[in-house]
Formats: C-alpha cells, structure tokens, sequence
C-alpha cells in the first residue's frame, strides 16, 4: 500500500474534503490497474441493489475478485431512483461508499459510473434528433445537464478526499435519444449525429463541471467519459469532441464496450447472419456455419469480422491513436461473450467454452498491448447465457461466495497479464451435465423471507423474437404444492401467473390463473393465446415467457414439465422438457432443481383454465383503479389494494350480482400493486401499475 492510497482511505474515513495533493495523471494509472471487473446487475438495479438476485456486496466477495487477479472494479451504480427533488438520499450514498471503501481497501481502483437508471440521462430528451426510443419526449436537454451536474457534485463531495483508487465515470451506454425501429439505417436504429453528440458532450461536461466544483482531491481526479452508446463504431464522434476540463488535459479518460454482436450477444440466427458459436482459432468441422467470421452468403470465413483476431487488433489499434497516443487513456468499460449451454452439447459445447476462454484472452492480450483498461461484465448468474467468472448467487448456485466458476476463462486472461494460472477446470462438468438425456422436470421451490410484505418468484424462459403467431395456446404439466404459511387475513394472499413480453419494447401481458383452477395433483394446464387467456400484443415476436408466483408467507414447491405450443390442429412443439438442460432461469424467492420426472403421460385430456369467471379485465387511470370480472352468483365480495409492502391502500366491500360486475377502487399511491376481488372461496388477482 502507497502513501498516496492509505492517505486517500484515512481522509475517506473521517478528514475534511481538502485538496491535499494534485493526484496523478490519467496515464500514470493505466499500468497498475490491470485487468478489470464489474459488479454488474447489483448497485446500478433502480430502487433496490438486490433486486435482480445479487446480494449486496460483501468484503469476502470483493477480496475473491482480488484473489482472482482483478486489480480495477467497476461498479455500475443508479442514482436517479434514490433521489428526491433532485437530492440524493445519504444513506444511499452511504450504501454506495460502503463498497468503494471495500475496493480501494484491497488495493484496488474503483471506478463509479451513473448507470442507466430507468433512462433519465438519455432518454426523453427533446434536444438533438426529437425523438426518442418510447416517443415520450418530455425533458430539455439543458435540464438534464443541469441534474447530471448536480448529482455529480452531491457524489464527488461524499468522496472528495479519496486518492486517484476512486474514478468516477460519467455515464454508462448514452444514447440520447437513441430509438429502435424497423428499418433503421444504424443498427436498427437513429443514426448518431453531430448534433446528437454536441447533446452527449454537454452531459459529460456537466459530469465534469460537478465534480471539479465539489473541491478537494476531485481538482485532478480521473473522469472517464463515453462514446455514444459505449460502440467503438460511435468512438470517432467521442475523439472529434471531446468535453472540455477546466482542470486541463491529462485528466480524462475515454470508455468504449466490447460485445462483437454475433458472437458476444446473438441468440438466434438470422438471414443475414448466423450465431458465432466458436472463436475463430477453434472452429468446429462439423458445425461450420456457427464458426466465428461465417458468411452467409459467400458460405466462407471472413478473418475480420466483429470478434476475430484481426478485427480486435486493428480495432483496439484505432482506439490506441484516437485517444490513448494523443494522453487520453482507454477504458473497455464493459466486455464479454454469454455461455451457449442450452444450444450446444459434449464436443461442440467443450469447444465453444475452450474457444470462448481463448476468445478472452486474445482482448486482453491486445488491450493491454495497446495500453487499453479491459473489464469484464459479470451479472452473477450462472445459468445459460451467463459472464460470471466469481461467483455470488449461492444460495441459486451452491459452493461459497467468492468460488471460481470460470477457470478457463479467468487463465486466458491471467496469462496475458504475465499471471501464473490458478489451478481449476470448469468447463468438464458443464459438457457432462450437457449429456444427460434421462427423463427430467424442473422442480422450483419458493421459500418467503419476510412475513409482512409481497414478495415473487420468477420461472423465465427467453425465447428470442420467436414467432408465436402460429399457435393457438400454450400448455404445461404442474404438480403445485405451495401453502400461504401465515393467518389468513386481509394481507395475506398468493396467485400464479403466467407471462409473456414481446416486441422491440418487450411488452409485458399475462394470464393470472384463479385459485379454482389449480390442482394440488399433476395436471395438464391449457391456456388461449388470445384475449381469453394470454394476449399477447405481438405474437409474432415472443422475447421471452415464464411464471410468476407472488405472495406473503408461503412455503413449497411446483413441479414443471413439458411445456408446449399447441396449434389448431391440436399439434404441438415442445418448449421446455428439461430432460437435457434446464433452459431458464429464476428470480427472486424462486430456485430450481432438475429432478427424476414424476409427470404423467401427456394425453389429450386437459384441465381447463380459462373460464370467463377466471377473467378480470383492468383499466387504471390516475387515482383510480376499475375492475369488470364475472360472478356466477349473487354473493358478498371484497376488492382490495396491495402495495409491494403487502399493505391495504384502497379497499371496498359489495355485493355480486350473477354476471358482469364492475368495482372501482380510488387510490392516492403511484407504483406496482396488487389487485384483489375475493368472493367466497373464490379470489382473482391482477398487477396494476398505479398512476
């Protein structure tokens, strides 16, 4: 530990803000902070850092990142959800030095980003093209800067007195207004312009104006910047108008990210391209078209295409005179590839994985050859799909925090950093676990933690704009055996629902099954793909699907199988067997097991599920809440409200009357909730947003 880093932690931890010292230049940093790593999907999730299945993160988990040879951690971080009237909350600030002070107490750079945030740097903003990616232009681009600033000032004074280990970043992916739309001339989207740039450089530099404002060592600290949406395509604009430091030069940093689409991110193959499966100096013989660099229409290899070699080389190279030859270091803020589990299996999965850890090597082997800062993305799953090298999720996963999940890949990088290999194999129980064909379920048991508010649990499945309109209905086999564990009262409840998102906005729809229509036995479940059952808005690009079980105090567990598409012929196509691969993931109070199937035979014979009793169509509008549903019989019923703390906000009784009903609720909260009509022993439920 340097004199300069154990300063900088003792003013961290009780000194008064005061500029000690000029702290070093950018380029004086890049040599020691070697390789990097993110603690992804945790600080940066709106609202609540645990939220998407990581723990907060703790110093056993932090040191393994050091222990692993990770030297700069990148902690992506919201800010925008935990403010009010544009102050930030102090505990939240709080929350976040209590990780920082975790990094820089290893020896390691922290770099602190504003993250996306539900969107409130870049989208809605009215300056530069006049459009954006949900067509609710509300907000002048002047008043974002002038948030953007005040935000960094708020943060850059918590942190005034810690040494150059403390780096702050000024935002995450910028778009600025960035739509997806079919037939775009950029990606699919809006190409981005000099105007749209002139609009990015004035967040940067209200980024920068805030932290040189907020005095102490933040005079002389590192602020990275980035390119328009992180491309190292948009790099160019970032080079051509670089923000302003009245500091001077020699203090900033530029950022780019790394995912060579079809190899890093593609999940499907498409007519003018197919997945990358297998890195360029590993091609497979016998699965040529998913060999990294395939052409579909040569039928040949391109040795520059996005991810090759070549392509790293003189992409990296590019970067290296834009910025890094001009005292402008580079920061790869986010890099990686997704682990192909559901799509390959034995010799092809073993040769993806050992091609995917050399795929690592080969960008931190350039990156830093190139005097580039590489830092991988790791969300903390280790499903399908996954980046994680550490692991964190052991409660999902099993082992303990800080295990090393990803041997392979970690030693290609280590390597290329002059690092001895740490002894491991990961990749051999993967292929092993790929060959088993025995007749399986997914066993997903749900567990509450607290008793007094709702919590979820998640069975997702993504499907990747496939296209459903060719199906009449979808189907499953379940055997439930869930139970509300507390008194039955008013706040105390549990639905199933069923879940699909689609379309380029990844709308939401779903199906809530009533409580008459599950069986506690194993039964066939059929739902309508229509407006009978589950509607979905755009079926012929269906992103994803799955179960969600919400309640307090409840215990036990669903068995799943044979999920299928059914078509109006009665044909079907199975989406999920689980007899090879789990082929999803789980959330929240859910965690899944693949076990010896228990189902019956699938037979012709279905339990229905949708009856226009079973129904309830919603309509929410500010302050109220208008339910229609149907009732078989006169009878006394009840509708509640439910916040996500499992309180009663707006409650009503009534009576039924046989046929359509409708209720009204009136409301003075805004957020998700639950909507409850009990009648008897009959109950139907619904999430609302409320207005």
């Amino acid at each position: 530990m340097n004199f300069k880093h154990l300063f900088g932690l003792t003013c961290a931890f009780g000194l008064a803000a005061t500029s000690a010292f000029a702290l070093p230049k950018a380029t004086d940093l890049v040599a020691d902070m070697g390789l990097g790593y993110n603690i992804g999907n945790t600080m940066e999730v709106p609202g609540n850092p645990t939220a998407w299945g990581n723990d907060f993160p703790t110093a056993e988990y932090v040191k393994a990142i050091k222990a692993a040879g990770f030297n700069t951690v990148r902690i992506p971080c919201a800010w925008d959800s935990h403010a009010s009237n544009g102050t930030i909350n102090a505990g939240w600030l709080d929350s976040v030095k209590t990780v920082v002070d975790l990094v820089i107490g290893e020896g390691m750079y922290a770099m602190l980003n504003s993250h996306w945030d539900n969107g409130w740097l870049e989208d809605h903003v009215f300056d530069g093209m006049g459009y954006d990616k949900t067509g609710e232009v509300n907000s002048s681009a002047a008043t974002v800067a002038a948030k953007q600033e005040s935000y960094w000032k708020q943060i850059a004074t918590k942190f005034a007195a810690y040494d150059e280990h403390l780096i702050f970043a000024s935002a995450n992916e910028p778009g600025v207004n960035d739509p997806w739309f079919e037939g775009g001339t950029d990606g699919g989207q809006w190409g981005f312009d000099e105007n749209r740039m002139k609009v990015l450089k004035s967040f940067h530099e209200a980024c920068i104006k805030g932290v040189r404002a907020a005095g102490g060592n933040n005079a002389t600290r590192t602020i990275i910047v980035q390119a328009p949406r992180t491309e190292i395509d948009k790099a160019p604009l970032l080079s051509s108008n670089m923000p302003t430091d009245p500091t001077g030069a020699g203090y900033i940093m530029a950022e780019v990210h790394y995912y060579p689409y079809q190899y890093s991110l593609m999940t499907a193959d498409e007519s003018w391209g197919t997945q990358y499966y297998y890195y360029y100096d590993m091609p497979s013989s016998t699965d040529k078209t998913h060999n990294m660099g395939w052409n579909v229409y040569s039928k040949s290899i391109d040795d520059q295409a996005l991810g090759t070699p070549k392509q790293i080389a003189k992409a990296f190279g590019e970067l290296k005179t834009m910025f890094c030859d001009k005292g402008i270091p580079v920061v790869i803020g986010e890099m990686g590839a997704v682990k192909r589990l559901d799509a390959l299996t034995g010799a092809n999965l073993k040769l993806h994985l050992e091609g995917r850890a050399a795929w690592y090597g080969e960008v931190a082997k350039v990156a830093k050859a190139n005097g580039i800062i590489p830092c991988v993305w790791d969300t903390g799953d280790e499903g399908n799909g996954n980046f994680t090298i550490v692991r964190r999720q052991t409660k999902k996963f099993g082992g303990k925090v800080g295990d090393i999940t990803d041997y392979e890949t970690l030693n290609a990088m280590r390597k290329a950093y002059g690092m001895a290999a740490i002894e491991g194999n990961s990749i051999d129980a993967l292929v092993n676990a790929s060959l088993d064909e025995s007749n399986k379920m997914l066993e997903v048991t749900y567990n509450t933690v607290t008793s007094d508010s709702s919590e979820v649990g998640t069975l997702r499945f993504n499907v990747s704009s496939k296209n459903w309109s060719n199906y009449t209905a979808i189907s499953f086999q379940a055997k439930i055996d869930v139970e509300a564990t507390g008194p039955v009262d008013d706040v105390t409840w549990m639905t199933l629902s069923l879940f699909a998102m689609s379309g380029d906005t990844w709308k939401w729809d779903d199906y809530n099954f009533d409580a008459s229509e599950l069986d506690g036995g194993w039964a066939t479940y059929t739902v309508p793909l229509n407006e009978e059952g589950l509607n979905i808005e755009n079926k012929a690009a269906v992103n994803a699907f799955g179960f969600n079980l919400y309640g307090t105090q409840l215990k036990g567990k669903i068995d799943f199988d044979n999920i299928r598409l059914i078509k109006a012929d009665g044909s079907a196509v199975v989406l999920a067997d689980f007899d090879k691969k789990f082929g999803g993931e789980t959330e929240g109070i859910a965690s899944a097991t693949r076990v010896t199937s228990t189902a019956p035979a699938i037979t012709n014979a279905i339990k229905p599920v949708v009856a226009s009793a079973s129904k309830m169509f919603v309509n929410v509008q500010q302050g109220f809440v208008n339910a229609t549903f149907t009732a078989t019989e006169a009878a006394s019923a009840s509708a509640k409200l439910i916040n996500g703390l499992g309180q009663v906000i707006a409650s009503q009784n009534f009576t039924t009357r046989k046929g359509s009903n409708t209720v009204q609720l009136k409301a003075a909260y805004r957020g998700p909730a639950m909507l409850v009509i009990k009648q008897g022993s009959q109950m139907q439920t619904q999430k609302v947003i409320l207005k």
